[in-house]
Formats: structure tokens, sequence, C-alpha cells
């Protein structure tokens, strides 16, 4: 139960994580990283009353912390998985935090901690309200930022086979495309540019950079979009920017070229 229910937990943690870093998390890496942390639990069962016990105990507890946040966010710079490991920590409070609450509220000792390992010892309905608590205080925080900087002026970038170009963008929350085949959300990008570059006139051309026709509609319209899951799509959000873990769509412009993407890559 104690590596079930903080495998439970440390799901959760990463979701919470995820949308305050903007990123979406594979499924494969949130299971890697929720077996981590249900494993790394066991921490809790040595006893140790000596320095250099607890030392050993509180580095492998950080040792677990980077190992879980390795798994579910992949190869980061240094600095940038210290910053979501900050994050999870965070997480990690704000769950306490509610646990707290509820021990005030119903006046029993419904959890345990022991060498930086929590245990708690409440039913999984509660255990569910609890987790549920902490997601929806975030994802409304995010809610909340997206709606502040719903006027700000947005920059997408497409990088692929060596080309790169800078697009004015809209944030279009009927853009509900996602891509067939891996299911990530799709960016578009009207230019008559990124056509022609790649071909996306000859069909005998076009596949060598993976693209496919894919049905699609917006605030501009509707028709064939040509999506690939290939390259790399960098959204620039008042003066921050960050890969999107998404496809690329490209419809030509007829004149004006911009991007349209769904402001929920915001909270990724």
């Amino acid at each position: 139960m104690l590596v079930l229910t903080n495998a439970v937990i440390t799901l959760c943690y990463l979701r919470c994580a995820a949308a305050v870093c903007r990123e979406r998390l594979k499924g494969s890496r949130l299971a890697a990283a929720s077996v981590i942390g249900g494993v790394g639990s066991l921490l809790a069962i040595p006893q140790s009353s000596s320095f250099a016990g607890a030392l050993m105990l509180t580095l492998a507890k950080a040792g677990v912390i980077l190992a879980v946040t390795a798994a579910a966010f992949g190869k980061k710079t240094p600095a940038e998985m210290l910053g979501r490991a900050a994050v999870y920590l965070l997480c990690d409070i704000l769950m306490g935090g509610v646990c707290l609450a509820l021990v005030t509220l119903t006046r029993r000792r419904i959890l345990t901690v022991r060498n930086y390992v929590v245990y708690f010892d409440i039913s999984l309905w509660q255990m569910a309200v609890g987790c549920a608590a902490v997601y929806l205080i975030i994802t409304a925080a995010g809610a909340v930022r997206i709606r502040h900087s719903a006027s700000a002026g947005y920059r997408v970038s497409y990088a692929l086979g060596g080309y790169s170009r800078d697009f004015p963008a809209i944030a279009d929350t009927g853009n509900r495309l996602t891509d067939s085949f891996t299911g990530e959300p799709v960016v578009i990008f009207r230019s008559d540019d990124l056509w022609r570059r790649y071909s996306l006139d000859r069909p005998e051309l076009m596949a060598a950079y993976g693209f496919r026709p894919v049905p699609f509609e917006t605030i501009s319209g509707e028709g064939v979009v040509y999506v690939t899951s290939r390259g790399s799509v960098t959204v620039t959000d008042a003066g921050r920017s960050f890969e999107a873990a998404c496809c690329a769509g490209i419809l030509p412009s007829g004149g004006k070229e911009y991007a349209i993407f769904n402001p929920e890559l915001l909270s990724r």
C-alpha cells in the first residue's frame, strides 16, 4: 500500500509540475516516473539515529526526486532539471498543506512522515480528494495566467530540415486539431514560404519530411492541412520562449503569414 499510494501521489505531482512548466509528458515517462516514486517510498523503512545515516537518507531522497523528474521530463540542462525538481517539491508542500487541513477538520492523524516519505492513513477517496485539490489549484492558476496574457503578442517559430521561420501567432481555443498518429496537438502555420519550401503541392516530395493530409477546422476556415511530427515548434509568450510538444501543420497563406495555436499549449 505504501508503494502504491506514493506512486499515485507521484503521478499527481508530475501532472501539476507539467502544467506549471508548460510541458506535455508522455504516458510512458509518467508511468516510469511514478514507479520510481513509489519504489522510492521504501526509504521510510530504514531506521537511523546517527548523523551519517540521516545524511545518507537525505541524499537518497534527493536522488529519488531527481530520478523522478529526469524520468518524467527527459533530457534537460542542469538548471532546467533543478527547476522542475523545485516545482515537484512545491507540489509536495501543497499536498502537505491539504493533508494538514484534513487533519484539522477531521481531528484524525491521517498521515505519517518518516525519512521524508509521507504515508497517508486515509481511504482512497480522501487521497483522491487531496490530489484533485492540488491539481485544481495549479490548473486554475494556469488558467488565470492565460487569461491575463490573452492580449499579449505571441510569436511562434518552426524549424525543419535546416530552415526556420518566425511568425506572429493567434491563440485560438477553437483549434482542437490533433495528429491522428501521435495524438499531439497541431500548431497551424499559414505560410506560402513554408508551403513552397516543403513542396506541399507535390505529394511525391512532401513525404520526405513526414507530411500527411489531416482534416481541420479553426476560426479561419476548414479544409485539409498537411501535418508532420518532425521539426520543432517554439512559442514565445510575454518574453519567455519554450519548445512546445506538438506537431506542425502548414497551409498556404495567400497573403499575411501567421500561426494558430490552442492556448492550452501555454499550460502544458
